[in-house]
């Protein structure tokens, strides 16, 4: 199956079509069901008809996926559905292990000041929905992450270099109360000794590094945008191409595949092709289809395209249709 193309078609059947593990990382926001207004998808199935049919996705992705693989799932939060993003995880708990459980933070109020956006909502009932599910499944629960590729840096520089910690043990170690103490009652051969270990241990520890990981509360807002239609298309729900990054990033990929069984508006397209990875998408919608390609295009010369389309052989050619 080409790479680097957004396919006209079912996602579980383009899924199928490719060989067992052959994709680093599934990216995918599916449907939430809760009646969005899609040009050709019906999003108001029967409840579990909806869930019986995202077991058959999952299946697909779990299929081409790689052992070591990733699997990221966005699914959003709704006052009038509270339990569907709750609900769509435990059918993806029947093929995959939940190894981190995000929260993906649209907007935020600190000190009385707001950062981000959200869709305020006319209710006496219910609060402003300002964050949804970001889901990270794998297939065992134990695939190595690189936390610091999204880490955030220290505060304070004691945090890289902990030399005076390892001089304030080390000061116990030999009977003293504290450095200070050392500093003022330590004798010659005691200052001595404690020179030659420091030393030692300072050359012998590994370098620290100048970041930590942020956790699993994923601040990244949406961008401001001028114009819905030239930015966002006519597609109902998107996000963006920033928080889609992360989980590349995350993930510890600098290279493979991406593939996205709800390719719609073609932000996890862009994010693969910003992450130096190459991508294979799948959607229903030829308008979708389009403006994603369309958006594609107007990625910036600066950021390196992939050199050259790859072949992924497929599983079983019957199932696949190109456009």
């Amino acid at each position: 199956m080409k790479t680097n193309t957004i396919h006209l078609q079912d996602c579980v059947d383009g899924m199928l079509a490719l060989p067992p593990q052959s994709v680093d990382i599934v990216t995918t926001s599916p449907p939430y069901n809760l009646g969005i207004a899609y040009s050709t998808y019906k999003d108001n199935k029967p409840r579990q008809e909806y869930l019986d049919w995202l077991s058959k996705v999952f299946a697909a992705a779990k299929h081409c996926l790689k052992d070591n693989g990733h699997f990221w799932l966005n699914v959003g939060y709704s006052n009038i559905d509270p339990w569907v993003g709750m609900d769509v995880a435990q059918v993806a708990r029947e093929h995959f292990v939940l190894q981190n459980n995000f929260t993906w933070v649209k907007s935020i109020t600190i000190d009385d000041v707001t950062t981000g956006h959200f869709k305020p909502i006319n209710s006496d009932r219910f609060a402003n929905p300002t964050w949804e599910h970001l889901f990270h499944f794998t297939k065992s629960g134990a695939v190595p992450c690189n936390k610091l590729a999204v880490g955030v840096p220290y505060m304070w520089d004691c945090n890289i270099d902990n030399t005076g910690r390892i001089k304030g043990r080390l000061a116990k170690r030999l009977g003293f109360k504290d450095i200070k103490d050392y500093n003022k009652n330590a004798s010659t051969e005691q200052r001595e000794k404690f020179n030659i270990e420091i030393e030692n241990k300072i050359l012998n520890q590994k370098p620290k590094a100048d970041s930590r990981c942020r956790g699993n509360s994923w601040f990244v807002p949406y961008d401001t945008i001028a114009n819905r239609e030239k930015h966002r298309g006519s597609h109902p729900a998107t996000y963006p191409v920033a928080l889609i990054e992360q989980c590349i990033k995350f993930s510890g990929l600098t290279q493979g595949v991406l593939v996205d069984p709800f390719m719609g508006s073609g932000t996890s397209a862009i994010a693969a092709i910003k992450c130096g990875l190459d991508y294979i998408g799948f959607d229903i919608d030829p308008d979708y289809r389009q403006f994603a390609l369309d958006r594609i295009a107007d990625v910036p010369i600066e950021i390196e395209k992939p050199k050259k389309d790859k072949t992924i052989k497929m599983a079983n050619p019957d199932l696949l249709e190109f456009v």
